[in-house]
């Protein structure tokens, strides 16, 4: 046996078992390597559901992670992804067997506790869990074309004329909090003369213009390289049906 496969098996022994690391409330799967994750529709309404064993893979992962970071205290999660394959082919294959097999049970033993889990929701509770899913996937979505918007150079909507003060007024207001900030800004805003008030309007006004005419060709940009599915969906008119002519 490879003296880093001893020293695996010694690391394993240390770290503890793998279900005890599975019911941890802070592996080093969730905070080094999936820290991206956001919470699942459970964990929104504080509902503990079952969660599903790692592969073997992952909890080699888990298990190196003391002497990953020993080594490497800043190490990243690509960088730790990258150390962790490269380590997990010079694994013995007797070692990765032993790992399979701990992971089809504890799979089995997933499958059963998640079947009683489900059994023992209320109609309310998948409602909500149904729910909040279809709102994170609109969440999802949103965030996931608002980034083509950014990649494919989408016109960004213009500030209003409040906004466009309130610009004016930050290196006086420097020194304050935001909220202190807001509350002064707003006050004076309130008491800004109808003719000040006015040049905002129309410096909005103007941006507003420019951003539809660059929209309008952003969008037909679009339509020519058939990225219609970045473009506005405009309401279509409905045709009047037309009225028959009566001869009089």
């Amino acid at each position: 046996m490879s003296l880093f496969n001893q020293f695996y098996r010694f690391n394993n022994y240390v770290v503890g078992s793998y279900k005890s690391i599975l019911h941890g409330r802070s592996n080093w799967l969730q905070q080094q390597v999936c820290s991206y994750t956001k919470k699942s529709a459970e964990d929104r309404l504080g509902i503990e559901k079952p969660k599903r064993p790692l592969t073997p893979f992952f909890k080699f992962m888990t298990q190196m992670r003391p002497a990953l970071l020993a080594k490497n205290p800043g190490i990243t999660s690509k960088e730790a992804i990258v150390w962790s394959s490269k380590h997990w082919q010079q694994l013995d294959a007797e070692t990765k067997t032993q790992m399979t097999k701990e992971y089809e049970k504890d799979l089995e033993d997933y499958r059963k506790i998640k079947e009683l889990y489900e059994k023992s929701l209320t109609d309310q509770q998948k409602a909500d869990i149904q729910r909040v899913k279809e709102e994170l996937a609109e969440a999802r979505e949103k965030r996931k074309l608002k980034a083509e918007y950014k990649e494919m150079g989408r016109p960004k909507k213009p500030m209003s004329s409040y906004f466009l003060f309130s610009q004016t007024k930050k290196e006086s207001f420097q020194s304050k909090n935001l909220k202190e900030f807001q509350e002064n800004v707003k006050s004076e805003w309130v008491k800004l003369p109808e003719s000040e008030r006015i040049k905002y309007e129309k410096q909005a006004q103007n941006l507003m213009d420019k951003y539809k005419k660059d929209l309008e060709a952003w969008e037909l940009k679009m339509i020519n390289i058939g990225r219609t599915d970045l473009v506005r969906v405009k309401p279509s008119r409905e045709k009047k049906p037309k009225t028959a002519k009566t001869n009089q």
